[in-house]
């Protein structure tokens, strides 16, 4: 029916698979196209073969990087797989066979064999691949803002859209009235159904909060204390708050807490971050660009009997097969 390299792929395999498949259609209520359609092709018997294809691929590239799987580590893979669906109850599991016509030996060849090798496939190209600690340091050292915690302090704070709403905001908050109805009253961003505790909150870091309100944040306010009204800076208000300011919007800050100063983390608190970024960033497209060479050639090795090519690239999970 196929040859991959050396793998012959038979008819005898094909017709069980048909089987299966039309066992498992059965148990679960599916009704499949009539044989000898167009449907039945496209929708049995193409992604049957190729599937049977992609399994011989699988294996061919792992004997190419001397890659194997154990019989131990497939019982293994199945024991842990019957434990997790069925909870290790050994009646539901020969129920679960009986019903879908498959044998424990198919669940191994065409799930976990399979799964065990792509893992290990993988496994084995990382190692061909590694990140190494010269990679991490660089790294490291080119980003080290990114891994610096800032300054950062508690504050409520009021966003007014002139001097005069500033003004009037300081004086009520000067008298005791609560920030929440302040906010209310006064701020731009003030938003309806927000806990009265919430109401003007921000945990400010340095460098990330308006300079304006930046300086006033961690230069000026003792703890407790509430804030002249502070000018909003025109870059800020051009690109945040156009057509709101009239004609200039003010910060009304209230300092919560004292200022918690920022650290800078190690190159040793960091290196299982850095080392995963760089597994997707570096490590990825490497290895994912081998296994496209291993592919292609796999593709070159594989030929089809007449009549069963597969017309266009099918999903291998479509042909309905069933694993525990």
């Amino acid at each position: 029916m196929a040859v991959v390299g050396d793998v012959h792929i038979t008819h005898d395999q094909l017709n069980h698979q048909i089987a299966l498949r039309q066992q498992s259609a059965k148990a679960d209520k599916q009704k499949l196209p009539k044989v000898g359609t167009t449907d039945y092709r496209t929708q049995v018997i193409d992604p049957i073969v190729q599937r049977l294809v992609t399994e011989a691929v699988v294996e061919n590239i792992a004997k190419q990087l001397n890659v194997t799987v154990s019989d131990s580590e497939v019982q293994t893979k199945l024991d842990a797989a019957v434990k997790q669906q069925f909870g290790g109850n050994n009646s539901k599991y020969q129920d679960f066979l009986k019903k879908y016509g498959i044998s424990e030996d198919d669940i191994k060849e065409q799930v976990i064999r399979p799964s065990l090798l792509q893992t290990k496939i993988t496994d084995k190209l990382k190692a061909q691949y590694p990140v190494t600690d010269k990679q991490i340091q660089d790294y490291y050292d080119k980003n080290k803002a990114t891994f610096i915690t800032p300054d950062s302090r508690k504050v409520h704070y009021v966003l007014a859209k002139s001097k005069a709403d500033a003004d009037a905001a300081h004086q009520q908050l000067s008298q005791g009235k609560s920030w929440a109805e302040v906010a209310k009253q006064y701020s731009l961003d003030y938003q309806p159904g927000q806990p009265a505790d919430q109401v003007g909150a921000l945990t400010a870091q340095k460098g990330q909060v308006e300079t304006n309100f930046a300086t006033a944040v961690f230069t000026d306010l003792k703890t407790g204390g509430l804030s002249s009204p502070v000018e909003v800076s025109k870059a800020y208000a051009d690109q945040n708050l156009s057509g709101k300011c009239k004609p200039d919007c003010y910060f009304v800050i209230r300092a919560d807490s004292d200022i918690a100063k920022g650290s800078s983390q190690t190159l040793d608190q960091v290196k299982a971050q850095i080392s995963s970024t760089l597994q997707q960033t570096v490590q990825g497209p490497k290895i994912s660009k081998r296994i496209q060479q291993l592919l292609d050639e796999q593709k070159k090795l594989t030929h089809y009997a007449p009549g069963f090519k597969p017309a266009t690239p099918t999903n291998p999970s479509s042909t309905g097969s069933t694993s525990p």
